[in-house]
């Protein structure tokens, strides 16, 4: 079967993550379609023609994104003595294609030459329903949080904020917003120790073996899937420096409490 990873960035560490995750189970010859190029209106009159009133909102999105491709910058140049995401996808067998955006036309093309049977999320903006139909089986993401009840962003900190045990989870991906079918989950547990940042390392590092997993399950066929309805649950944005503060708080006396029994 062929499965594509799915990448923001043309030198993702995460995806080199979940691709040698991936090898490390004895699937090889996995495809790589990532992002590569800025199509970004280049003034203000065309930012305006493109997004009119959500000009706003895309401009978040667009600072969000620009961040992460600095911290991915930084990652990969602090792993200069590794292979580059490219070089590690050719040398396993598969395909690296870079597209100018994932949710174009490009972006389908690119999956549809491949054949995908399965594609994997590894870092991207929302996916659009087109680029989603374009897999036999279906496209899968990681995510931290417990679904239905944790959509969205910072979910570890924000299930921590109303002391919920943290989780994390794999789903089917549709259109909407951490809505598809849950696949597998795991909750993840408490250290003597242990802060916010520590607890979502912990997290990212685990979710890409549980996404690695569970991939490896689809794949042979060996999985079930539970559906979520769109209006159960909580989308959460990201979390204001004073709550985060309140949560940090929280988990230091979760964390005292396990400690004495």
């Amino acid at each position: 079967m062929n499965v594509a990873i799915l990448c923001g960035f043309v030198n993702s560490t995460y995806a080199r993550g979940v691709l040698r995750a991936l090898n490390a189970r004895g699937l090889r010859r996995i495809n790589v379609v990532a992002a590569g190029g800025d199509t970004t209106p280049k003034t203000v009159k065309g930012l305006w023609q493109k997004y009119r009133w959500t000009l706003p909102r895309v401009a978040l999105r667009w600072t969000a994104a620009r961040l992460n491709e600095w911290r991915e910058t930084v990652r990969s140049r602090k792993m200069a003595s590794t292979l580059s995401l490219e070089a590690e996808t050719i040398g396993q067998g598969g395909k690296f294609i870079v597209v100018r955006e994932l949710n174009g036309e490009e972006g389908c093309a690119a999956l549809r030459s491949l054949q995908t049977d399965l594609t994997i999320l590894a870092g991207t903006p929302i996916i659009r329903a087109p680029v989603l139909a374009v897999p036999r089986i279906g496209t899968l993401n990681a995510h931290q949080g417990a679904l239905p009840r944790f959509r969205g962003m910072n979910v570890i900190e924000w299930a921590i904020f109303e002391e919920c045990p943290p989780t994390i989870s794999v789903h089917f991906v549709d259109p909407g917003v951490d809505t598809g079918d849950i696949v597998a989950e795991e909750p993840v547990p408490f250290r003597s120790g242990d802060t916010l940042k520590s607890v979502c390392e912990r997290a990212g590092a685990r979710q890409v073996d549980l996404l690695a997993d569970t991939a490896a399950a689809v794949l042979a066929g060996q999985f079930s899937r539970r559906s979520q309805r769109a209006d159960e649950g909580r989308q959460y944005f990201t979390m204001h420096p004073r709550l985060r503060a309140i949560a940090e708080r929280r988990l230091q006396q979760k964390i005292v409490a396990l400690s004495n029994g």
